[in-house]
């Protein structure tokens, strides 16, 4: 059965690297320009190294790896002599696949269950499961906060909905929307912190507007002393605000963390919400290192314009 459609395989990478990274897997791939450029120099890479490799790194010591090559579904898009050399050799050690549209329901089972034992051979996708499969990626924070960043930001996502997380109340979850999205990220394992999760969906959607995402890479503490001006000079989210919310545990963290979420999203300033995922869900010495990541971000963009104006 045919495949979603994408202009050329270059899309189609891009959107496997996207659904990759949404699952926890680190993906690796050269780019045709540094095939170029090593010419230019008079150095080579060798010809038919696969489009991806992908590499999971699980709590508990779990890492797995894979390589794919990707093609498109025509029928005159197969990998060359090169590739298939590669594909062969790396089946030896780890799983090797051939992937294309038509694959993609098989594909993002490999990418959310993890991928079977290595057999020798290059693996179709859909017999991925015909052996036993390594132990699947377990669901981490990275995981979920893409996804549900990704649900919340998308443009079909019902106005309605959107309203309703953002007057929810995380102490008492009761919007339907928040349910909604609990049963689709399959989030009854992680759950055991259901008012924490309802406060991270409850921030994302504060932070979500028709022309941005919540989430992206910037480090929490550049964020708070930008606000959506990465020229400013005094910072938007003050020195004072800082001290309290690092301070602060319980209700009135929770307060204080509703706030910096208006004020972020009013600002149109996005930050890496898996950061503050971390920041909100963890405890103990993992809370003070979220503490401290935040801390160290902001004060060093504070720094970093302290030796500018110093250096004028």
């Amino acid at each position: 059965m045919p495949g979603p459609i994408f202009a050329d395989e270059w899309e189609f990478q891009q959107h496997i690297t996207r659904l990759a990274g949404d699952y926890g897997w680190e993906p690796f791939h050269i780019p045709r320009a540094a095939y170029k450029r090593a010419s230019d120099a008079g150095d080579s890479i060798p010809a038919g190294f696969p489009d991806l490799l992908l590499r999971y790194r699980g709590s508990g010591g779990n890492r797995t790896m894979m390589v794919a090559e990707l093609k498109t579904d025509s029928e005159v898009s197969n990998p060359h002599s090169g590739q298939i050399s590669f594909l062969e050799d790396f089946a030896q050690h780890v799983p090797a696949f051939i992937w294309r549209p038509r694959d993609l329901d098989d594909i993002e089972r490999i990418l959310r269950e993890g991928p079977p034992n290595p057999t020798g051979e290059i693996i179709e996708p859909s017999a991925a499961y015909r052996n036993k499969p390594w132990p699947p990626p377990e669901l981490t924070i990275k995981s979920i906060v893409c996804n549900l960043a990704q649900d919340i930001g998308n443009r079909d996502f019902p106005r309605g909905s959107l309203a309703e997380l953002r007057r929810m109340n995380p102490d008492k979850p009761d919007a339907s929307a928040f349910w909604q999205l609990a049963a689709k990220r399959d989030l009854s394992g992680v759950l055991d912190e259901e008012r924490k999760w309802a406060l991270v969906i409850h921030g994302i959607a504060l932070m979500t507007s028709n022309a941005r995402n919540a989430h992206d890479g910037t480090p929490v503490g550049r964020a708070l002393f930008e606000g959506g001006d990465r020229n400013r000079e005094n910072a938007f989210y003050s020195d004072f605000r800082l001290n309290r919310l690092l301070k602060a545990r319980g209700g009135t963290l929770q307060t204080l963390l509703t706030e910096l979420f208006r004020m972020m999203g009013s600002a149109g300033q996005p930050f890496n919400w898996i950061e503050m995922a971390s920041f909100i869900l963890n405890e103990g010495d993992a809370a003070e290192e979220s503490r401290y990541e935040i801390a160290r971000a902001y004060y060093g963009r504070a720094a970093r314009r302290s030796f500018q104006e110093r250096s004028q």
